[in-house]
């Protein structure tokens, strides 16, 4: 079994919890996330299975999309309902449109400072790892961007309201720094992750919805091929000699690719080489565009391989 199953994490689990189960219940080989939720949120979790584990690194830059509630007015040292108490206020605005204001100012390209509760890592040492002993290091400022943030529902404290972000954003943190804008602080209360790049809600099984299926045998028919979790990827179709040279790690050069429509790639870009059939071979990088031009005196490589699969 090769490919990705889109897992809607219940809350009070690790991701790394719910990739245990997934791997014990199909008894794989190799199994992995492509991106941390905290156990506190619930939603969007790809796994990736077998020769799929190939392809995080392509997932984890993914934008991701969530949905999540905050309450004003009180501020915790871990940023959501977890935490110590470590600041009360009960001056809330109650003009609705400033706080929607508040929410607003942060759209666009920002700095955040990841927080001390975190799986961040310090010389080796997951930083919430550290803060539970009282270390709290200071982590540099990261530039994120928010794509789309919009208030849903305003029900003092509470504000409900969706967000989508780039790859690193902490949405507890974004809670806490909308708190500290209008004052009064801030924590998250829910957090859950409606999409990951073109994996979405509506395409998830919890993990009891997993066993289900597993029993039924049902499971592979959920199971998202290699090629489809990459269709963000431009596309090469290479002839069945081509292919059988890829798969043995040998790299494209000019002359492979004389008659192959490359109008669509870009210098520097990844892309997805496939069978006639569709089948994903490898992951390769581009170092030509189209139209081709003639090779340089000791230099014709077209294509420069990343990940070849054996699918």
């Amino acid at each position: 079994m090769n490919g990705i199953l889109i897992i809607d994490k219940p809350s009070g689990v690790t991701s790394h919890d719910v990739v245990k189960r997934v791997k014990r219940l199909l008894k794989v080989h190799k199994a992995g996330h492509t991106g941390t939720l905290d156990p506190l949120a619930t939603g969007v979790l790809p796994i990736c299975i077998n020769e799929a584990t190939k392809i995080v690194q392509f997932l984890i830059n993914d934008d991701k999309e969530y949905v999540a509630d905050l309450k004003l007015g009180i501020e915790t040292d871990t940023q959501d309902l977890f935490g110590r108490v470590i600041r009360e206020s009960y001056q809330i605005p109650e003009d609705h449109n400033k706080i929607i204001d508040a929410f607003i100012s942060f759209k666009g390209n920002i700095k955040q400072k990841p927080p001390v509760f975190s799986a961040l890592k310090y010389q080796g040492t997951p930083l919430y790892k550290l803060a539970r002993r009282g270390i709290y290091v200071d982590t540099p400022e990261r530039e994120i961007n928010i794509f789309k943030i919009n208030v849903t529902n305003i029900d003092l404290p509470y504000v409900s309201f969706n967000v989508s972000c780039s790859k690193g954003t902490y949405i507890r943190t974004l809670c806490d720094d909308i708190g500290k804008r209008l004052g009064c602080g801030a924590h998250m209360v829910r957090l859950r992750r409606i999409r990951s790049g073109s994996f979405y809600i509506k395409d998830s099984h919890s993990p009891d919805e997993l066993e289900v299926l597993f029993k039924n045998g049902a499971v592979k028919d959920k199971v998202i091929p290699l090629d489809r979790a990459l269709n963000n990827l431009p596309q090469i179709k290479v002839n069945d000699d081509l292919a059988k040279r890829v798969r043995h790690g040998k790299h494209i050069i000019v002359d492979d690719l004389k008659d192959i429509c490359l109008s669509h790639i870009k210098t520097g870009e990844s892309l997805r080489i496939t069978s006639l059939k569709d089948d994903l071979i490898a992951v390769g990088e581009s170092l030509i565009t189209s139209p081709l031009t003639d090779k340089e005196e000791g230099w014709d490589m077209a294509c420069r391989l990343i990940r070849v699969f054996n699918t």
